[in-house]
């Protein structure tokens, strides 16, 4: 996707926080700030621009962000939440009164940039990188009506109908080739899937099972099988950002006793079709399932996508139940293209 040309004039700037701000994942204790957005953010608030975080995290690890880098009087507006991102920025902009073409929206993943871009008409989207370059090329003195502009930018915002937006974006991610691939789990997956089962706190099942003991490979019929999905579009590979274990309980079922998917896939929408993906594969096809869901205060997520994809709670305790034609009735987004590896990839 082309870069759209430079904002009629930079009002606002909207931040997303992980892998932006941040250089890792706050909720991840990453805690270091990437030095040119933390210049950035001075050297907008110095000439009077307007800055707001809309961030893919629960309120209370965002409010935890702004207070341990002492934030919270940087941005006008702050939402964080799980619903698509479009939602906030677009609250962001009507609770400021800024149009979206005085604004731009800032994340260093190309593919949330192009979406963003796709979802809101007029909005720019830029990395770090070239929002430095934007502001290294304005010239003239700052004035203090300048500093004072949070409280002077008062614009009009041009109407657009969810079913515009939604359209749109639908077409983007049809264009985007977005493919996950599933097969079985191999030896030299070991250190990214510990990575994954580590550092992936919203969807994962609360597990006190350590990484290595997940991954352990055994023989036998009723030995733990695991499966990892890979994720790539036309935006490059993102590599290995799912992982599923179950074990054979006799009669057709089976008991998933782990499961880790990257936040990566939750920009393009994938976490309940990779999970169904991976249940989906000759290996993961059982006529019953259950797990153990315990809640860490983190993977409410998961839960929720439990839920979806036909997974119920048994009354009284930690479990959740689904019957093959549960997870068979999900509907798949037209636009994600799922393919199953048969053998061993190594």
């Amino acid at each position: 996707m082309t870069l759209r040309g430079p904002v009629r004039e930079l009002k606002l700037v909207v931040w997303d926080l992980d892998e932006t701000i941040v250089e890792g994942v706050f909720a991840e204790h990453d805690r270091t700030v990437h030095p040119a957005a933390g210049a950035l953010l001075a050297e907008l608030d110095e000439r009077g621009v307007l800055q707001a975080l809309a961030t893919q995290n629960e309120p209370e690890v965002m409010q935890e962000a702004l207070t341990h880098f002492g934030w919270s009087d940087l941005f006008q507006a702050a939402k964080a939440d799980f619903a698509p991102k479009r939602h906030k920025v677009l609250s962001i902009l009507e609770e400021l009164d800024i149009s979206a073409d005085d604004a731009a929206f800032i994340d260093d993943d190309p593919f949330e940039r192009d979406a963003m871009q796709v979802q809101i008409p007029g909005l720019t989207g830029w990395s770090v990188a070239e929002l430095t370059a934007h502001v290294s090329s304005l010239e003239g003195e700052v004035t203090a009506e300048a500093r004072r502009r949070p409280d002077m930018y008062r614009a009009l915002k041009k109407k657009r109908t969810d079913a515009e937006v939604t359209g749109d974006f639908e077409a983007f991610l049809a264009a985007s080739d977005i493919r996950v691939m599933v097969r079985p789990f191999v030896e030299s997956d070991g250190p990214r899937a510990v990575e994954l089962l580590t550092r992936t706190n919203r969807m994962n099942l609360g597990s006190t099972e350590s990484p290595a003991e997940v991954i352990r490979l055994q023989g036998g019929v009723d030995a733990p099988r695991l499966l990892v999905a890979e994720l790539r579009d036309r935006y490059g590979d993102s590599g290995r950002c799912g992982l599923l274990r179950l074990t054979p309980t006799g009669e057709d079922a089976a008991l998933i006793d782990s499961i880790a998917i990257s936040c990566r896939t939750r920009a393009r929408g994938l976490s309940l079709a990779m999970f169904v993906g991976l249940l989906s594969h000759p290996v993961g096809d059982f006529a019953r399932y259950r797990c153990n869901f315990r809640s860490t205060g983190q993977n409410r997520p998961l839960r929720m996508l439990l839920w979806a994809a036909g997974f119920s709670p048994v009354v009284g305790t930690e479990e959740l139940r689904a019957e093959r034609s549960a997870v068979d009735a999900v509907t798949l987004p037209s636009w994600a293209r799922i393919d199953h590896l048969l053998i061993d990839k190594e």
